[in-house]
């Protein structure tokens, strides 16, 4: 039997992961399981008489880091972004009474222009999230904001009904895969007792996105003076409230690119121990500025000896010889990278976690389809 490591980026297998799971056996109280593998993590530390200051789990690295300065900046970066994709959705349904002369649309073309962008969200939403947890949350939130602001820009210039619709379809991929890691990539910065509290602070940014576009709508679109000829194309009001709705997402993008740091969290799920510290460094420093308070720690606490793992971007596969020639033909390829993609779905459905994915899929389900409708 040979053993082959899949997705080449986190392929040393001298790397240790620094998060390691708890317990493989499922938890006795399934409300308070994160908080009692926390506290069963420090109290043996303690125990053991180990120096807690110089080596911490991730979730004390986070206390550690303290809160402040760094999370009220993080909050509007990430809200600004979270902002961005309702200005996004939004924008289709404050132009459609004027553009629907320009484009000529019929009713049914105008379902199809609705829903174009959520079909979208459907197919991004995945693609982005299985990405985020291979390459990283930073990296697919600049280019996942980058093809939602680029293409729902490049849709003013649309001619034409189809090329139009194809241009929203390809922005809602970019819409589907920032809204998702926003929320991930911001609550891996978060302390345990505040996460709860900060989320729901970052989900009211969405309601300052519907503002916005609403806002844009009314200046915008009604003046007639914005109306110019752009070679053979009439570039009406419409058209640059469609630009204008871009601007949050393309922003967002390069703010991303140019300032924020990657989740300390993926950091350690891909070892990288230094650049792990460095982040944690970055949040103390910006959390206690003015203090004469010493950095507490050195290190963080790789994964116990014997206890198994699963990182992201890192699955070890053992096969036969015969079978690593079948997996040299495309359709194998094919089909064993799709089984790979679909594999975060079933342990969605593991025990203890089937009744609690099933109840959350039809709450947020019915959250969307109400939501939606008012539009």
């Amino acid at each position: 039997m040979t053993s082959r490591v899949l997705e080449g980026r986190f392929a040393d297998p001298d790397r240790e992961p620094l998060l390691g799971n708890a317990d493989v056996t499922p938890p006795e109280s399934d409300t308070d399981a994160g908080e009692v593998a926390y506290e069963r993590m420090k109290n043996k530390r303690n125990s053991d008489g180990g120096d807690g200051r110089n080596a911490l789990s991730f979730e004390e690295a986070v206390e550690q880091a303290g809160f402040g300065l760094f999370h009220g900046i993080l909050l509007v970066v990430c809200g600004w972004a979270n902002a961005s994709d309702a200005v996004e959705i939004l924008c289709v349904s404050f132009l459609l009474p004027t553009a629907r002369c320009d484009l000529q649309l019929s009713s049914s073309d105008i379902g199809l222009l609705t829903a174009s962008i959520f079909l979208g969200m459907m197919i991004g939403g995945y693609v982005w999230g299985y990405l985020a947890d291979q390459q990283g949350r930073k990296r697919v939130l600049v280019i996942s904001l980058s093809v939602n602001g680029v293409f729902g820009a490049l849709a003013s210039l649309a001619p034409s009904f189809w090329l139009f619709l194809l241009l929203r379809f390809v922005s809602g991929i970019g819409v589907g895969g920032s809204i998702p890691v926003i929320f991930s990539y911001f609550s891996e910065f978060q302390p345990r007792c505040r996460r709860g509290a900060m989320i729901s602070g970052l989900a009211t940014f969405w309601m300052a996105g519907n503002i916005l576009a609403a806002g844009l709508a009314w200046l915008v679109i009604p003046s007639t003076g914005l109306r110019f000829q752009l070679g053979s194309l009439d570039f009406q009001s419409w058209r640059l409230f469609v630009v204008l709705c871009s601007v949050p997402s393309i922003s967002s993008a390069f703010i991303f690119g140019l300032f924020m740091t990657e989740s300390p969290k993926f950091l350690m799920e891909a070892g990288q121990e230094a650049e792990a510290i460095e982040v944690f460094l970055k949040m103390f420093t910006f959390n206690n500025r003015g203090s004469a308070k010493a950095f507490p720690w050195h290190s963080l606490v790789l994964q116990e000896p014997g206890l198994p793992h699963q990182i992201s971007g890192l699955q070890s596969i053992t096969m036969c010889d015969n079978e690593e020639i079948v997996m040299d033909t495309k359709l194998h390829r094919l089909t064993h990278k799709l089984k790979q993609v679909l594999s975060p779905i079933s342990k969605m459905f593991i025990t203890p976690l089937t009744s609690r994915s099933i109840i959350l899929f039809i709450l947020f389900f019915c959250i969307s389809f109400g939501y939606v409708c008012n539009y």
